[in-house]
């Protein structure tokens, strides 16, 4: 008999559904978190307010209703960050995060408080993806976020942005949530990508570097563009100059970087980095007839590794003299080939990098012209 009625009780469970549900109408559905800080300093904690700006689709973005309006911010503050977002639920839907796009920290914020500490809650927290991205902002990263009459919420065009590496090499490789956390759990320097408001949009802006688990200084859009040749990491770009009285533009197209490490006996160790790169003349002001003759690209490929070499020695001395940072990442090739020397001095690489010497040389041909060519 009890096998008989089995499947009209199973069934009865099944149309019953989930008695603790809530309907997708009563959460907020946050993409993007801006952090800050205030002066205020909380009692109890001894550390400065912290201040969460939640970006949440609106229902327009959900597919329910039409708004004029794609996204909503909630702005909350508090002593940290789980209070602040419980503290949600008493003028808002309770938030849901597992959609979480890219966690913006704020200037003030990633020069006073280590990462690590800021980040605590969000790695510890399961229903945020640790594939989420980390950015760091010029000023309060709340301004980033509240940007009038665009067309798609501020955070899905950020997200958007780390993509277009392949058009520019003045973008850094995304930062995940979980990468960020991983590094921090270490003692060697590394950068972030910074972003600016801009009149009504966001840019991409340089990048902030992290040193101690704190954003200390800031490379500019340049700088980043001329690091990313001491790291050999490039997807593409362009590089331009003038060749005699002509411009050009050199558009990047294959780039190989080979490092050497050596450790001398009185342990001062030195580097030789070279890299390769091929691409295509896309632009070039000197219309004549000699303007494709190989004496002529052969100056145009001199002249674009001078520009290359310059800009990228000056950074050099920039990361060696003034940060004392290493964040092109030769530290790894030390790890890898010197593990005892590496073991023993990895607490105090950034001053050993900072005294390091560094050769660099740079190769760069020119096998394509565009539609253009030789008659």
């Amino acid at each position: 008999m009890t096998k008989k009625y089995l499947p009209v009780i199973m069934s009865i469970f099944l149309l019953c559904g989930c008695m603790s549900h809530r309907n997708i109408e009563q959460l907020a559905l946050v993409i993007g978190v801006a952090m800050d800080i205030t002066s205020k300093i909380e009692p109890k904690t001894g550390k400065n307010q912290l201040v969460l700006t939640h970006q949440t689709l609106t229902e327009t973005e959900s597919g329910n209703m039409s708004s004029s309006i794609p996204y909503k911010n909630i702005t909350t503050a508090g002593p940290t960050i789980h209070e602040i977002t419980r503290n949600i639920s008493m003028k808002s839907d309770p938030i849901y995060s597992q959609h979480q796009r890219a966690l913006l920290i704020g200037e003030k914020a990633s020069k006073t408080i280590p990462l690590d500490s800021l980040i605590n809650q969000f790695v510890r927290d399961n229903e945020i993806r640790r594939s989420s991205l980390a950015f760091v902002t010029k000023g309060d990263a709340k301004n980033v976020l509240t940007i009038q009459g665009m067309s798609v919420p501020p955070v899905n065009l950020i997200y958007e942005l780390v993509y277009n590496k392949f058009k520019t090499n003045k973008i850094l490789n995304p930062l995940t949530m979980g990468e960020l956390s991983a590094k921090l759990k270490t003692d060697q320097s590394f950068l972030m990508q910074r972003i600016s408001k801009i009149k009504n949009s966001v840019k991409l802006d340089g990048a902030a570097i992290i040193k101690d688990k704190k954003a200390k200084f800031t490379l500019t859009q340049h700088q980043v563009e001329a690091l990313t040749w001491l790291t050999g990491d490039i997807k593409g770009g362009i590089i331009y100059g003038k060749h005699g009285i002509y411009p050009f533009s050199y558009e990047i197209g294959d780039v190989q970087q080979d490092v050497k490490a050596r450790i001398d006996s009185n342990h001062s160790v030195h580097f030789d980095i070279t890299v390769q790169t091929s691409g295509r003349l896309s632009e070039d002001w000197e219309t004549s007839k000699q303007a494709l003759t190989a004496s002529n690209v052969k100056k145009v490929e001199r002249k674009t590794e001078g520009i290359i070499r310059k800009d990228a020695e000056k950074t050099l001395r920039l990361l060696q003299n003034n940060y004392k940072a290493d964040v092109i990442n030769l530290h790894e090739y030390v790890r890898i080939h010197y593990p005892r020397f590496w073991k023993k001095h990895q607490h105090e690489w950034d001053e050993i990098f900072s005294q390091s010497t560094i050769d660099y040389h740079v190769h760069v041909q020119i096998k394509d012209f565009g539609t253009q060519g030789k008659d």
